[in-house]
């Protein structure tokens, strides 16, 4: 009888283990070419940021002068969906292409030109995950070595989380595919490794989103106007809390009479969205904000820069 109760209780842990890892929705991957690889071959542009000219990658550009760059990106996606099979890999030159429509609907409808490119890019892939790849084909002689830099890097913040380096064994192969799987092959295992585990911490612990809320001057209202029971910025940071991982994130707060800026709330990673369990972003919570802003007769609308800033306006 012990025994029989012993095999249940193990069968339905096995049961609840793997139910947990059927819902845990995988990575989304996108592969680029590392800002430093797209300086060093000028494949760059410049982004007028509020003023400030920022240099970013041309993403475009890259891919349609260099012929084996797609080729060595195509390469590491294979490498990491061969040691790791559920991870989904996104598309660049895909996330480029929805991206021009993007831009061509948002001139059509006088969009404003706040987001530049690149974040364009990053927001049309709707991944995670980005893994930036810089590799350097030096040649000694007859023989050819590869050096190699790939950065795990939070598509929401930007943040690296996963570096690795390596140099390539020489070899009369002057193929730079060739030589980065070969090299790459050594530490795929160890940077799958810290992706997932800063992907799970996501899980638990949430994603970071920025969000830089205003009133305009079409609007009677500011932050310390009553919306219902509260101010419009108790409102905000209620909605903000209950929306959020326990709150996570809204201590970093600047505000003013007319504005509201929290540096990063962290959201959870899923959510019932429309009646069903599905993977959440940043537009998803800036929606249901405008949702309940309406609610209390508040007019708001929202635009996404990348993937990880909300920018509302109180209108």
């Amino acid at each position: 009888m012990k025994r029989v109760l012993i095999f249940c209780i193990a069968t339905l842990i096995a049961v609840g283990n793997s139910i947990a890892q059927k819902a845990m929705t995988p990575p989304h991957v996108m592969i680029v070419p590392d800002l430093i690889y797209c300086k060093s071959h000028g494949y760059t542009q410049q982004f007028n940021n509020n003023g400030i000219l920022e240099t970013i990658p041309d993403y475009e550009r890259a891919l349609s002068e260099d012929p084996i760059l797609h080729a060595v990106l195509t390469q590491i996606a294979q490498l990491m969906t061969d040691r790791n099979g559920d991870i989904v890999i996104v598309d660049l030159i895909e996330a480029i292409n929805n991206a021009k429509a993007d831009a061509a609907i948002a001139v059509s409808n006088t969009g404003d030109e706040s987001e530049s490119i690149d974040e364009a890019i990053i927001r049309n892939s709707e991944a995670d995950i980005l893994v930036k790849l810089q590799f350097n084909l030096v040649k000694n002689g007859p023989e050819y070595r590869i050096s190699y830099v790939l950065n795990g890097t939070d598509a929401y913040t930007n943040r690296n989380f996963a570096p690795i380096s390596g140099m390539g064994k020489p070899s009369t192969s002057s193929d730079p595919t060739v030589l980065l799987r070969e090299a790459a092959s050594e530490n795929m295992d160890a940077f799958l490794s810290k992706m997932m585990s800063y992907y799970q911490s996501m899980l638990t612990k949430g994603r970071m989103v920025a969000f830089e809320i205003k009133t305009t001057s079409s609007t009677s209202i500011n932050m310390n106007s009553k919306i219902g029971e509260y101010t419009l910025r108790e409102q905000i940071e209620d909605f903000l809390y209950d929306n959020s991982v326990d709150g996570n994130g809204l201590e970093r707060v600047q505000s003013g009479n007319t504005f509201i800026r929290y540096q990063g709330v962290y959201i959870p990673l899923t959510a019932t969205i429309r009646g069903r369990q599905r993977k959440q972003g940043a537009k998803d919570i800036a929606q249901k904000l405008v949702n309940h802003l309406e609610s209390y007769g508040v007019n708001a609308e929202y635009k996404i820069r990348g993937l990880g800033k909300v920018n509302m306006f109180i209108k």
